[in-house]
């Protein structure tokens, strides 16, 4: 059934217009330009004599260039309930925006059996006025990322799309601008600075950029362009407790989580090819440098991508996208730094790049790591971690319980050690590879949803016995 058609976005007062917030950043960013305006819109008094006055001539800035630029690229997005943005990648008429924008048309899930029948509509609207539908495609609500497809009414028709930039190339201090509907007055531009790179703790363990732009409620999805009028972020949190702080997720991971979606078999973890070693003593070397703690490099897999970009066995890891391994909180305990470390490979997307600093002997040396894709086995491991809570035995071809985590089955607190995955979904289950196309499944699933789906998991005891367990996956 479909969910209930979205009421029509309110006509402009007067007409598309194009608004524009944060003048005292703008004027400052215009600088003497904006003096030169000034003195040229003056009247010029007449000369004593006969020599002629010259008056300068400003053009027009560069922000309103690339705002001018922007705006055929930029959708206000509607549903029953909500309202943000998103932003055209590309002349089809897809469009980037966050999930939890458009979560409210998204039915819950409690099981895999058959979808609507046909996708969510939600409501988009051009600075021209103009207005189309447009379908949910994919929703990740981990990533709080969601594509959507614009109808219009004559088929083939090409859309104007946003250049995409670099976030890797920003700096602290770079001017941006983003664009979205605070409070639904449509297409609102707020300008300001990057005021931080790499920030953690606002979406997992994904690297968002800190901005210093006025956001509020309805900036949601809208993009963030650079003073060149590239797309280099989507605006996805604001922080409510302090003013003039919000945060973007970085182009190269949305371009990177569009890369993703497209390819066959979906989305995999990121992965770099390295094995740490928890255990032994850290190399004297580090104090001499500086640094108080690290992560030493056991194995690194021949062609994965650690080895490719110039890991060794035996360095030790002591930053991570710029930030200090032993300036983190996890710094304390070796066995947290380790789990913070993969798991944030782990959010990464195959081609993202990871810059580190390692140890090696005495000299610490700076590496440019770009994130390869979880092989299908390896992705079967992850997945049965992060949805069941269970660690698999990798030695076995039968999925084995080797340990496990406080989510999933550990949250019963049983003794499941040994016991065997035989059945998931209502599904039978031979081997590790049978298990990872059902967790895929399960994956796909949870990511799409608001709600929490339960999944009943069978298992077989070593003794022969078998019993099934409900889990909520997260």
């Amino acid at each position: 059934m479909l969910p209930p058609t979205p009421p029509p976005l309110p006509p402009s007062e007067t007409g598309p217009r194009w608004w524009a917030a944060g003048a005292g950043l703008a004027g400052v960013l215009l600088g003497a330009t904006a003096v030169m305006i000034g003195i040229g819109q003056r009247p010029v008094e007449p000369a004593a004599t006969s020599a002629v006055v010259a008056v300068p001539q400003a053009g027009p800035p560069r922000l309103a260039e690339a705002v001018a630029r922007t705006r055929a690229s930029v959708v206000s997005l509607r549903t029953p309930t909500r309202a943000g943005a998103g932003v055209i990648v590309d002349a089809t008429g897809h469009v980037v925006t966050n999930m939890h924008v458009i979560g409210d048309v998204l039915a819950p899930r409690h099981g895999l059996g058959p979808g609507p029948e046909a996708p969510p509509l939600v409501r988009a609207r051009f600075i021209d006025g103009r207005e189309l539908a447009a379908v949910v495609v994919v929703a990740d609500r981990e990533e709080d990322l969601a594509v959507l497809r614009l109808q219009p009414p004559e088929p083939g028709e090409r859309f104007t799309a946003a250049a995409l930039g670099s976030s890797a190339a920003l700096r602290v201090g770079d001017p941006v601008f983003a664009v979205g509907d605070p409070s639904q007055l449509a297409h609102t531009v707020s300008a300001g600075i990057v005021s931080a790179v790499g920030r953690t703790g606002v979406l997992g363990n994904v690297p968002v950029l800190q901005l210093d732009a006025s956001i509020n409620v309805g900036n949601s999805g809208g993009p963030l362009f650079s003073e060149a009028g590239e797309l280099v972020g989507l605006i996805v949190a604001r922080e409510r407790d302090a003013e003039g702080i919000a945060f973007a997720l970085p182009v190269d991971h949305v371009r990177g989580f569009l890369r993703a979606i497209s390819l066959e078999g979906g989305r995999r973890s990121g992965a770099i090819g390295v094995t740490l070693d928890l255990d032994v003593p850290l190399p004297g070397t580090l104090a001499g440098l500086g640094y108080g703690t690290g992560l030493p490099i056991a194995d690194v897999v021949a062609d994965g991508a650690g080895a490719k970009a110039g890991l060794r066995v035996g360095d030790t890891l002591v930053e991570v996208r710029g930030t200090r391994l032993d300036a983190l909180a996890e710094a304390e305990q070796r066995g947290a730094l380790g789990l913070w470390f993969v798991d944030a490979v782990r959010a990464m997307f195959p081609g993202e790049q990871l810059p580190v600093a390692i140890v090696r002997g005495s000299e610490l040396v700076r590496l440019d790591i770009e994130v390869g894709a979880a092989t299908d086995r390896e992705q079967t491991f992850i997945d049965a971690e992060v949805l069941l809570g269970a660690r698999l035995d990798r030695k076995q071809t039968v999925p084995t319980i080797a340990e496990l985590l406080p989510h999933g089955l550990g949250r019963y607190q049983e003794p499941l050690r040994g016991y065997v995955v035989v059945g998931l979904l209502g599904r039978d289950i031979a081997d590790v590879t049978a298990l990872g196309k059902t967790l895929a499944e399960l994956r796909d699933v949870t990511r799409s949803g608001e709600g929490r789906l339960t999944a009943w998991v069978r298992l077989r005891s070593p003794s022969g016995e078998e019993s099934s367990w409900p889990i909520k996956a997260p």
